[in-house]
């Protein structure tokens, strides 16, 4: 089972910048990745949940893939795709978890044409623990797409977003059957 969320609901805009509200572009991101899906296989978060509420809906086990879409926000100067995992599996580079995170790492840079940021613990995001990342699933992994600050960035993810989120979607499939 997959279960993708958009990362914001409708009263959480998240970043915002060069006339991009984060909210609209994971959900659209999400909408994207979903229709290249086996729908029997897939929970999406709605649109009206917070996160919390979501994350009190799903309940993943073992054998599923949670996935968080976000952008990124810094500098204009900043560049790039990150994911982040829990810190179990940062610590191990083995763990399912992290090889999808360091997979969608290389392929985005790859049809985009950024930087690699590279597969961070949750502990090095802005917060000490990233729930969603800690809900007991086989997968787990948050993807922050570009930098939403970066018009670079921006304009190149704008370009090849169908390309890249059909490649995403592969990978998803792909973690979900290796459960």
């Amino acid at each position: 089972m997959i279960f993708i969320s958009a990362g914001h609901h409708k009263n959480d805009p998240g970043a915002v910048a060069n006339g991009y509200i984060e909210r609209d572009l994971t959900k659209e991101a999400r909408n994207i990745i979903v229709q290249n899906l086996d729908l029997k296989n897939v929970i999406q978060d709605k649109d009206f949940e917070t996160n919390s509420q979501y994350q009190r809906r799903i309940k993943p086990g073992s054998g599923s893939v949670v996935f968080d879409i976000h952008f990124n926000s810094g500098s204009p100067t900043a560049t790039g795709t990150e994911c982040y995992v829990n810190q179990k599996d940062f610590l191990n580079k083995n763990s399912l978890s992290y090889k999808m995170a360091d997979e969608i790492c290389k392929i985005t840079p790859k049809i985009l044409g950024i930087r690699n940021r590279g597969v961070k613990s949750d502990n090095q995001s802005q917060h000490s623990r990233i729930g969603i990342l800690n809900l007991g699933s086989g997968v787990s992994v948050l993807w922050e797409i570009c930098f939403i600050s970066s018009v670079l960035d921006m304009q190149k993810y704008v370009e090849k977003k169908k390309e890249v989120l059909r490649e995403i979607s592969n990978v998803l499939e792909k973690y979900d059957a290796l459960q």
